[in-house]
């Protein structure tokens, strides 16, 4: 039976600047993306992205002695290279020297197939100029260029500091919005974890039934199990019962957690959420722009939804199970009333809470979806 939680986008309106709202944990997310995209860009086109201001800081750093266009042509190559380890080894200096004369080479190979001339000179010069330079102290190099990448680190480190600087506010806000996308996760994979279970309880619960009725047809038969035999089934049956037993109190503990989880975040969400978009939505009266940024809102609340509909559904088939098999001290039987009107009393509240703020529930349910199911006394004692 699927639930859908649907909001009607022309009533959600903008966030005053000053408080933070679900579209700013969108963009958090788009954001955060992106840096984990920046990570794998190199640190030389990162530093080509922030503010000008710390452009003239990486500017400072370069010079006639190892010149910027060194950094833009092989930054790829540089940045491939341990320079501080390089910086404390001769022979491995000399090793890198050299090859990023090679490099060199190679640029100058791809500015000759383009034609040009202009660059083609500058990088000659520049070469010439290494060589002048470095030839006879190539660790010297390998001193520049660690230290030149270790204040870029330190430029970009700054630089992506001063981007998130006014976002203080925001984010507690974010944390709270990503708190509430956990939960609905381990909620989600809490339920999952108990239908799964509850299908491993009815495949143990039908085997013990089928070798229980065994036994006792044996047990009639006079040509059927030795004494030893049937002494052994019995031992068999009896592990089977603890681990049957095991099984039905795990579920049962499982679906009080589901429980719990989602009244939790049940209660996040209207307490929290809903004066949320109401506050948008009084802003919107008063001619403020619309807010499109509702999919997340409507995911969390569907997500509650379905959740409480997978345990009614669970707790049908805990009371099926029950009255093909219960015992003293059976925790189906003890629990299975209050867990019923537990789920029916947040399913409901859930509805109630939704329909006072005006948002369209799109709900397709039978008759008895919100009723529990009836009990029935006719099970078998053990």
């Amino acid at each position: 039976m699927p639930f859908e939680v649907s909001i009607n986008r022309n009533e959600w309106t903008s966030q005053p600047v000053e408080r933070r709202t679900l579209c700013n944990v969108m963009s958090w997310k788009r954001r955060t993306h992106e840096m984990s995209m920046n990570q794998k860009m190199a640190q030389w086109c990162q530093l080509q992205q922030l503010d000008s201001k710390y452009l003239e800081q990486v500017d400072e750093l370069y010079d006639d002695s190892f010149p910027m266009d060194i950094r833009q042509y092989l930054s790829k190559w540089i940045e491939s290279i341990d320079w501080d380890t390089v910086a404390v080894q001769d022979s491995l200096a000399t090793v890198r020297f050299h090859e990023l004369l090679a490099q060199l080479d190679d640029q100058h190979s791809r500015f000759t197939l383009d034609n040009n001339f202009l660059l083609q000179h500058n990088i000659r010069k520049i070469k010439r100029n290494l060589q002048d330079r470095f030839q006879d102290d190539p660790i010297h190099m390998a001193i520049i260029i660690s230290r030149n990448l270790r204040e870029e680190r330190q430029i970009l480190e700054r630089g992506r500091s001063s981007e998130s600087e006014g976002e203080g506010v925001a984010s507690a806000m974010v944390v709270e919005k990503l708190k509430l996308d956990k939960k609905v996760t381990d909620m989600r994979n809490l339920i999952q974890m108990t239908d799964q279970n509850i299908k491993i309880l009815e495949d143990l619960q039908d085997e013990y039934d089928f070798k229980l009725n065994t036994l006792k047809n044996s047990e009639n038969d006079v040509n059927g199990l030795t004494p030893k035999e049937l002494e052994k089934e019995r031992l068999t049956l009896k592990m089977m019962y603890f681990d049957l037993q095991n099984k039905r109190q795990t579920v049962v503990n499982q679906l009080v957690e589901v429980l719990n989880q989602t009244q939790d975040l049940q209660k996040d969400l209207i307490s929290e959420e809903l004066p949320e978009w109401k506050q948008r939505q009084q802003i919107a009266c008063i001619g403020g722009p619309p807010n499109a940024c509702v999919d997340q809102l409507q995911n969390w609340f569907t997500a509650v939804g379905e959740t409480l509909q997978q345990v009614r559904q669970q707790l049908k088939k805990l009371q099926e199970l029950e009255q093909k098999l219960t015992y003293e001290q059976d925790p189906i039987s003890q629990k299975k009333k209050s867990l019923e009107t537990w789920a029916l009393d947040l399913f409901k509240n859930l509805l109630t809470q939704l329909n006072r703020e005006g948002i369209k529930l799109v709900v397709e349910l039978v008759r008895d979806a919100i009723t529990s199911p009836t009990n029935r006394n006719n099970s078998i004692r053990k």
